[in-house]
């Protein structure tokens, strides 16, 4: 996403001083010219918000970021289309949206710390994977907290598929943990939708009136 004033005319008025007539051309070309618009005039183009553009709105001082470091479809589609929207939605968040991410971050975290030590229980192939970069903004601690997952479902992406490889779990192993990750991830993105007045002080998401 992050981005008028009356339009003024090219052309000459006539010259009430002049004694002789212009030629009929020379009027028609001036009657063209006073009805025709400067490019510069009218309303300005609608220029599309994007993400990081959103972010730096936001939170417009912020200096701290980060190098993010990924092998997965999984993340980069993330970063690409997501994290600047979640970050810029965690930095205006109140009290009770905070409370409620914060809760699903433990969550995920738990979930993620037992998925990885389960991983790494299994002996696995070395494999020569492409990783790719990307600078991210941190905008607060919440965002660095999603960043740390992102690395984890990564770490548990190279565990999986090198157990898999090896012969040690099966594809419908691997798929669910790979897709339990991202799914832990993705409701984050879903919690930070909703506006601050849809959370309660407790950090519970109240029901929409109907």
């Amino acid at each position: 996403m992050a981005e008028s004033c009356d339009p003024h005319f090219r052309g000459t008025e006539p010259d009430v001083q002049s004694q002789s007539p212009e030629p009929y051309s020379s009027l028609q070309e001036s009657s063209i010219s006073l009805q025709t618009p400067s490019p510069d005039s009218g309303p300005k183009p609608i220029r599309r918000l994007l993400s990081q553009d959103r972010v730096s709105r936001i939170v417009p001082h912020t200096d701290s970021g980060t190098v993010l470091t990924y092998c997965s479809d999984f993340v980069r589609n993330f970063l690409r289309s997501d994290y600047n929207f979640i970050a810029s939605k965690m930095s205006v968040a109140t009290k009770g949206k905070t409370l409620a991410l914060d809760n699903r971050f433990r969550d995920a975290n738990t979930w993620m710390d037992e998925k990885l030590a389960w991983s790494r229980s299994f002996r696995r192939r070395s494999m020569s994977l492409r990783y790719d970069k990307r600078e991210v903004v941190v905008t607060n601690s919440l965002a660095g907290r999603l960043i740390r997952l992102l690395n984890q479902h990564d770490q548990l992406f190279a565990n999986v598929l090198g157990a898999y490889m090896a012969g040690n779990i099966d594809a419908a192993q691997k798929d669910d943990a790979l897709l339990g990750a991202g799914r832990h991830i993705r409701a984050i993105h879903r919690l930070c939708i909703p506006d601050n007045d849809r959370f309660s002080r407790d950090g519970k998401l109240l029901e929409v009136n109907r």
